[in-house]
């Protein structure tokens, strides 16, 4: 996989999951790197899987933030790809719900060629691990830290639900994280953010007891699936992260769901 010139980004997908859901064509790239970079802010068990790169390939990861990429620092990524073969690691698929695609770019137009590596995805996981059909889910959505104090209250999530129930998709909600500060949102409260979402908008969609899906630490030995009421308490000790919840539409026959749940 090493390039002729030695001229080339690898921007490589280190799936979601932990180190069990690294692909060989991963190990592959950071193999042949001269320079190995990888992102660690979105979980913080990440370096579990970082380490684990690090031990099969021999390679040595240079940790960056979102902080190092949005300030202008994705020079430490590129400048060195114009003589040598680097990587990039990210966690998840490489542009699924993150901001790489713009890396990409700003090597393209540096000359520098790109090649891209998949990774396992919560966009993928989420449907296989529900039991739910893929083809009927709509556009995911992000539930952020609100700021009331500074009037900052997305409305997003809620009118996303809506326009997806309104043609009976399902929703993947993921849940906001604020790796700098330490802040990675349970589902309690995702549940009343939903909730607060209702009083203010009041269409309905949304009341205590209806039905949601929690997700956590999907692919991973820790993964729980559970079905529970909007309203109901959660002990958020028995869940790792990364969380995410799907807001179910109508549950069709070959769908699966719980006694209690099931509805067409």
């Amino acid at each position: 996989m090493r390039a002729k010139v030695g001229i080339l980004l690898f921007i490589g997908g280190m799936g979601i999951g932990g180190p069990g859901n690294l692909t060989l064509s991963l190990l592959d790239a950071v193999r042949s790197s001269d320079q190995v970079y990888a992102e660690a802010y979105t979980d913080p068990e990440d370096m579990l899987t970082i380490k684990k790169v690090e031990e099969l390939t021999g390679k040595k990861a240079i940790l960056l933030n979102r902080k190092d990429l949005e300030e202008g620092q994705a020079a430490q990524v590129l400048e060195p790809a114009k003589t040598a073969v680097v990587s990039f690691l990210v966690f998840g698929d490489p542009f699924i719900f993150t901001t790489h695609l713009a890396l990409k770019r700003k090597a393209e137009q540096m000359g520098i060629e790109v090649k891209v590596v998949h990774g396992l995805s919560v966009l993928s996981l989420a449907p296989s691990c529900s039991g739910l059909d893929p083809y009927r889910f709509g556009p995911p959505v992000t539930v952020v830290y609100p700021d009331e104090k500074y009037g900052y209250f997305p409305e997003t999530p809620y009118e996303v639900i809506a326009d997806n129930l309104s043609r009976d998709l399902h929703t993947l909600v993921l849940l906001d994280v604020k790796h700098d500060e330490g802040r990675y949102m349970g589902f309690s409260e995702a549940m009343r953010i939903l909730e607060k979402l209702e009083e203010r908008l009041g269409r309905g969609i949304l009341k205590r007891g209806r039905p949601l899906i929690l997700l956590s630490a999907l692919g991973s030995p820790k993964e729980i699936v559970s079905w529970v009421r909007l309203g109901d308490f959660v002990d958020e000790k028995i869940y790792s992260l990364p969380k995410s919840i799907i807001v179910p539409a109508s549950i069709k026959f070959y769908e699966q769901a719980p006694p209690g749940f099931q509805r067409t």
